[in-house]
C-alpha cells in the first residue's frame, strides 16, 4: 500500500490553529466514512464482527460533530479528545479515542500545531493508545501508529523549519508513507490476518485517516480560503451499527458487548483494567482521570458496573446482546422481527426461544446510570430499593439505542414489529416511532400497546408466535392491538410511596392514603393511565378485591392466558397464583420478578396479575 499524492500546500506558511485543526480532523472523519465498508470487510482480529470501519468511523465523526471551533490549537484537541471518548464505540472506537486524548495532552500548551509539536506529542500519544488495551499485541493499529509516531519524529529532525505547515505537511507525508508499509506488514505479524488474507482493518483505518487530515491540510485559508463546515451532518442514518453479528465466525462465548462511561474518577485506565480482567475478555479502559471509558464483553455487565460504581459515577452505557443478534442472523425465528422495551416481563427463555429484543430503559439512581435490566439487575435493585433514601428515576432509552438495535434487524428481517409500553406512561413508544421513521424507511412498525409489565408480555408473546406461524408484520400488529385491548393487569400495591414519587399518582392521593392506612388496587386503563380499582386496609383485603374482579371478568370471558409478577415478594406472589388459579381455571403462562423499571414506581412487595381474556 502506498501513501495518497498530496495536495501542494506550499502556499500556506503558518502552522496550524484551532479552526484549521478541527477542519483536518473532518477530512480525516470524511475519509473513515468513505472506507468503512472495506474496513468492516476486512475485520477478522480480534474478532471477526465486521465492526472495525464503522466504529473509527462514528466515533471520529460524532466527535467533530459535538465541536465548535476554537483558535487555540491545544484547547481544539482536548474538546475533541472528550468528545471521542464520550462517542467512542467499540474496541476500535476506544483506540482511536485514547489516540486523540494522548495528542491532546501533548498538545495541551500548544496554540498553534507545526511539525515539531505533532512530533513531540505522537510518541506519548501511541504510548496511551497502547496503554488502554490490556494485552496489546504486535501486527495491529497500535503497530502502526508507533511506525507513524518513529517517522514524524525523524522527519522533524531533518525538517529545515519544522515550525512552517509546508513543513509539516511534508513531515506528515512520510509518516503516512512509514504507516502504510508497516500496515503491509501486519499480516506477517498475525496468524488470523495471514489466514484471511487482509491487513489489519483497524491499522488500516489510521492510515485512511492520516490521508483524511493531510489532504484536508491543503484547504487551509491560507490555500483558498474555505474551510469544510464541522457542523454539518457527517453520520449517514444508516451509520447505527455497533458491530455485525452476520460477520462472527460462531455464537459468542460472552453474551454482552458493554461500554460504561466512569466519570468524577481518579482510578487510573490501568487499575480499571485490573478490576475488571476477571468478567470477561476485550477490556479496554481509555481516558484520563476524572473521565474514562471502558469495554469489555461479558455475561456479568452488572458486576462491573458495580465495581465501577465503587470508583467514580455511572455515565452514559451501552449493553447489546451479542448471542440475540447473532441467532437473529444465522436462524431468524421469522421473517419480521419483534422487539419490544425492558417494561415488558417476559422469561429470557421465552424471549430468547422467539427472538424478542429489548431496547432498556434508563434509570437514574444515587447520582449513577443505569441500564435497566443489564447494568442493574432486578436482585440488586431490590436489595438496595429498601435501604436507599433516594428513589430511583426512570427514562425513556435514548434515540441512537433503537436506531443501533434497528439498523442491525433490519439487515436480516424483511420488517421489524416493535411493541411498547403505554405513551401515557413513558416517552419510549415515541422515541421508538423517531428512530423507525430515521432508521427503517418504512419497514418497522410501532404499536402503543398501552399496556406494560406481564400484560405487555402477553401482547408480545401472542405476536411473537403469530409472527412464527408466518403472519406479517402488519397482521401482527393488528393483533397485538386486540390483544392488548383483551388484557388487564392488577397490582396490589402494599403503600403508594412509590407511585408518589415516580408521579404516577398524585401527592395528595397518597397523603390521602397515608392518613387513611388504605392500600390501593392498581390497574392501566384503556387509555394506558394508572388507575385505582379499590382499595383495603390490608393486603389480604387488596387480595379478595383482585379475586373478586377475575371472578367477574371469568364469568364474562374465558381466560386465554395469564402471568404473575412480583416486586421482591415471592412467597406473597406464589399464595396469590394459588388463588388466582382457582379461579381462573388454568395455571400461569409464568410468575417472574418484575423489571427494576417497574419495581421502581410501584415499590417492593407488590403483586401484579395480568390476564388476557377470549375474544
Amino acid at each position: 500500500m502506498s501513501a495518497q499524492s498530496l495536495p501542494d500546500v506550499t502556499a500556506a506558511t503558518a502552522p496550524l490553529d484551532g479552526r484549521r485543526l478541527l477542519h483536518c480532523w473532518h477530512g480525516a472523519a470524511t475519509a473513515l466514512l468513505a472506507q468503512r465498508g472495506r474496513l468492516d470487510q476486512e475485520n477478522v482480529f480480534p474478532v471477526a464482527d465486521g465492526d472495525t470501519g464503522t466504529n473509527m468511523a462514528a466515533t471520529l465523526t460524532e466527535a467533530v460533530a459535538a465541536c465548535t471551533p476554537l483558535r487555540h490549537a491545544g484547547h481544539m484537541q482536548n474538546a475533541l479528545a472528550g468528545a471521542a471518548l464520550a462517542a467512542s464505540r467499540g474496541n476500535s472506537g476506544i483506540i482511536l479515542a485514547q489516540f486523540l486524548g494522548g495528542l491532546a495532552a501533548g498538545l495541551r500548551d500548544a496554540e498553534r500545531v507545526d511539525a515539531r509539536a505533532l512530533a513531540a506529542a505522537a510518541g506519548p500519544a501511541v504510548a496511551s493508545a497502547r496503554g488502554a488495551v490490556a494485552a496489546p499485541v504486535e501486527g495491529t493499529v497500535l503497530t502502526v501508529m508507533a511506525a507513524w509516531a518513529e517517522a514524524l519524529a525523524a522527519a522533524c529532525t531533518e525538517a529545515a523549519s519544522p515550525d512552517s505547515l509546508a513543513d509539516l505537511a511534508t513531515a506528515l507525508a512520510g509518516a503516512r508513507q512509514a504507516a502504510a508499509a508497516a500496515l503491509a506488514h501486519t499480516p506477517s505479524q498475525l496468524a488470523a490476518l495471514a489466514d484471511a488474507g487482509v491487513v489489519d482493518a483497524g491499522a488500516d483505518g489510521f492510515v485512511c485517516l492520516l490521508g483524511g487530515f493531510a489532504a484536508a491540510l491543503a484547504t487551509s485559508p491560507d490555500a483558498d480560503g474555505a474551510l469544510a463546515d464541522p457542523d454539518a451532518p457527517m453520520l449517514p442514518e444508516s451509520l447505527h451499527g455497533d458491530h455485525d453479528p452476520a460477520r462472527l465466525p460462531a455464537p459468542p462465548t460472552l453474551r454482552w458487548c458493554t461500554e460504561i462511561l466512569l466519570e468524577d474518577t481518579r482510578a487510573s485506565p490501568e487499575q480499571v483494567r485490573g478490576l475488571l480482567a476477571d468478567l470477561g475478555d476485550s477490556v479496554i479502559a481509555a481516558g484520563r482521570a476524572p473521565r474514562l471509558k471502558v469495554h469489555l464483553h461479558t455475561n456479568q455487565p452488572h458486576l462491573a458496573a458495580a465495581r465501577l460504581r465503587a470508583h467514580g459515577r455511572l455515565g452514559p452505557q451501552k449493553v447489546e446482546d451479542m448471542r440475540l443478534q447473532y441467532a437473529a442472523h444465522h436462524g431468524p425465528a421469522a421473517p419480521v422481527g419483534l422487539v419490544t422495551d425492558s417494561a415488558c416481563d417476559l422469561p429470557a427463555a421465552l424471549r430468547e426461544r422467539y427472538q424478542v429484543h429489548q431496547v432498556p430503559l434508563t434509570i437514574q439512581w444515587q447520582e449513577h446510570e443505569y441500564i435497566d435490566g443489564r447494568t442493574l439487575t432486578a436482585a440488586d435493585f431490590y436489595s438496595q430499593l429498601g435501604r436507599s433514601p433516594e428513589h430511583p428515576r426512570t427514562s425513556q432509552p435514548p434515540l441512537p439505542r433503537f436506531e443501533r438495535l434497528y439498523g442491525d434487524l433490519l439487515g436480516c428481517h424483511e420488517e421489524l414489529l416493535s411493541l411498547h409500553l403505554s405513551a401515557r406512561m413513558s416517552g419510549t413508544f415515541g422515541a421508538a416511532r423517531l428512530a423507525a421513521e430515521r432508521t427503517g424507511r418504512g419497514r418497522v412498525h410501532c404499536v402503543d400497546t398501552r399496556r406494560l409489565s406481564a400484560a405487555l408480555g402477553l401482547v408480545v408473546l401472542g405476536a411473537a408466535e403469530a409472527l412464527a406461524d408466518g403472519a406479517d408484520a402488519r397482521t401482527a400488529a393488528e393483533l397485538a392491538r386486540d390483544l392488548a385491548a383483551r388484557t388487564d393487569i392488577f397490582v396490589l400495591v402494599p403503600s403508594l410511596e412509590a407511585m408518589v414519587s415516580g408521579g404516577r399518582i398524585s401527592a395528595g392521593v397518597g397523603k390521602l392514603a397515608r392518613w387513611s392506612g388504605l392500600k390501593p388496587l392498581v390497574s392501566v386503563n384503556a387509555e394506558g393511565t394508572a388507575a385505582v380499582r379499590g382499595a383495603a386496609l390490608s393486603v389480604d383485603g387488596l387480595e379478595r378485591g383482585m379475586l373478586a374482579r377475575l371472578r367477574r371478568g371469568k364469568r364474562r370471558r374465558e381466560t386465554e392466558r395469564w402471568a404473575v409478577v412480583h416486586a421482591a415478594a415471592p412467597a406473597a406472589a406464589a399464595r396469590l397464583t394459588a388463588k388466582a388459579a382457582d379461579v381462573l381455571g388454568s395455571e400461569p403462562a409464568w410468575l417472574m420478578e418484575t423489571a427494576p423499571i417497574l419495581g421502581a414506581h410501584v415499590g417492593l412487595d407488590s403483586v401484579g396479575v395480568a390476564v388476557t381474556w377470549r375474544s
